[in-house]
């Protein structure tokens, strides 16, 4: 199955997940969502964050400054391997990244709330040994305060909240 339909899959699933568990709303800074989906060897994870969560500012860059932060992010987040850490038993590693946000495109226009959107491919050789994710994001974002995850695995839903003091999602 492709990692799109994956992601698609585990929206849908996560929808069964009560609301309150859902929260922040769509842009809440300091706040993200991330999106776990474990289909057979695929570790798919589905990143939503308002860039003030990730940069401190969400408008088109004007200054050199600013400009360093967007290419510094992207840089970062272009790294999974080392922002996610899957249970090291279940030896997966990272296959595709794939990032959206206005202030990546070449054109791109902010209206003052820009998003990222970013999308993680791993390939585990054991996913049966796969059970938990220790997400690295607080300490190379410290504006991300609070990061809700959904899991949809072969064990089942879950949902969580993590924090720069709990940084392990388990299933």
């Amino acid at each position: 199955m492709k990692p799109s339909v994956l992601l698609c899959l585990a929206l849908a699933a996560a929808c069964a997940i009560p609301a309150a568990a859902r929260e922040p709303g769509a842009h809440v800074h300091g706040a993200a969502r991330l999106q776990v989906a474990v289909d057979g060897a695929t570790l798919s994870l589905a990143l939503e964050s308002p860039l003030d969560s990730l940069i401190d500012f969400e408008h088109m860059p004007r200054t050199e400054r600013e400009k360093s932060a967007v290419r510094a992010m992207a840089e970062r987040l272009n790294k999974p391997g080392e922002l996610f850490l899957p249970t090291p038993a279940a030896r997966c590693a990272p296959i595709s990244v794939k990032l959206e946000s206005p202030l990546l495109a070449a054109a791109g226009k902010s209206d003052g709330h820009a998003d990222l959107d970013g999308e993680f491919v791993f390939r585990c050789e054991r996913p049966d040994a796969l059970r938990e994710i220790d997400v690295r994001l607080f300490a190379v974002f410290p504006h991300l305060r609070r990061l809700d995850v959904e899991v949809v695995s072969p064990r089942g839903q879950s949902a969580s909240r993590l924090a720069p003091q709990q940084t392990r999602v388990t299933w």
